[in-house]
């Protein structure tokens, strides 16, 4: 990343810290979590002036943070995993202060190794030991996308060796971070569901022109979104969304038989014989998913619709 780009997201933070940094707009975000109804009597509920209340509101919203839906102000997405990654976490590291300064304390005694002070941190703050590979088994639910989208963006930073995703959707946010997790060294793997692709193909392929030189390349870019990243991909009928993370954490995708196009939750669960049968369930759909490495199935499937396009026009 250029330095650029470097003093760019540095400005843009500066601005979004500058807007949570006041007291007033931290609380209604905060409060947006649940959703702020938007009517009369709101700034009367979170003890605001109107002026202060609107002000903060505004802020928000143009911070990108908070959006109005369905008569309520709520998170964006954007807005889901800073509260979550960030607001969150740092009131939980706030609870450990106290744990924090005898950590200094031990470090600068010189009566204990780094991997001792480091495995003392581990226990001691939440989120961390959460994260740990000796932690407890655990479940949690969430049941909208935008919480669905924080969490899994989360263990993705969190990732130290392996991520495995199956997917019937696709998720800018969520592409973006495991692709720049992929670019660390981790290794990655993607089943796509099949139809989604050919969606894709189908509803782009009368966008190229015959003499298109590029017609493969184009629809490989439309066809594959995390081309050209170096991520080993097939495609396959995915039943429903997974994803496991170093093999000791899993997502799965709850399905509503009456919409099952449509998003009504996740499961996480970290417990090593969970993962080990859904790695298992992983590596079944990956051998019978159509091979993708190095975007090879792309190109057939691309030129096989351009030539049918060409051959039967519309």
């Amino acid at each position: 990343m250029s330095y650029t780009a470097d003093e760019e997201l540095v400005n843009r933070s500066s601005r979004l810290l500058s807007v949570l940094s006041k007291r007033n707009n931290l609380s209604l975000f905060m409060s947006a979590k649940s959703g702020l109804k938007a009517e009369a009597p709101s700034p009367e509920r979170t003890r605001l002036s109107k002026k202060v209340y609107y002000t903060s509101l505004k802020q928000l919203i143009n911070s990108g943070l908070v959006e109005k839906s369905d008569s309520k102000y709520v998170h964006t997405t954007f807005g889901s995993i800073v509260y979550q990654s960030h607001i969150i976490r740092l009131i939980d590291q706030l609870r450990n202060h106290k744990q924090m300064v005898m950590i200094d304390t031990l470090k600068h005694s010189d009566q204990f190794s780094e991997s001792d002070i480091e495995s003392f941190v581990d226990k001691i703050i939440d989120r961390t030991n959460s994260l740990s590979e000796d932690a407890p088994s655990k479940i949690e639910i969430v049941l909208t996308y935008e919480d669905m989208v924080s969490a899994i963006v989360e263990r993705t930073e969190f990732s130290k060796k392996e991520i495995l995703l199956a997917s019937r959707h696709f998720n800018e946010i969520i592409i973006n971070n495991i692709l720049r997790k992929a670019k660390s060294g981790i290794n990655v793997k993607v089943v796509a569901e099949k139809m989604l692709v050919d969606q894709f193909f189908e509803q782009n392929i009368k966008h190229l022109q015959v003499n298109d030189k590029n017609a493969v390349e184009r629809m490989n870019v439309v066809g594959n979104p995390w081309y050209p990243g170096n991520i080993s991909r097939r495609l396959a009928n995915v039943p429903f969304s997974m994803t496991l993370f170093d093999r000791r954490e899993v997502a799965i995708e709850l399905i509503n038989a009456n919409e099952p196009k449509s998003f009504h939750g996740a499961i996480f669960i970290r417990d090593e014989k969970s993962c080990k049968r859904m790695l298992e369930y992983y590596q079944k759909l990956w051998d019978s998913g159509l091979n993708d490495d190095n975007n090879a199935n792309a190109n057939l499937i691309t030129e096989t619709s351009v030539s049918r396009r060409y051959h039967n026009p519309q």
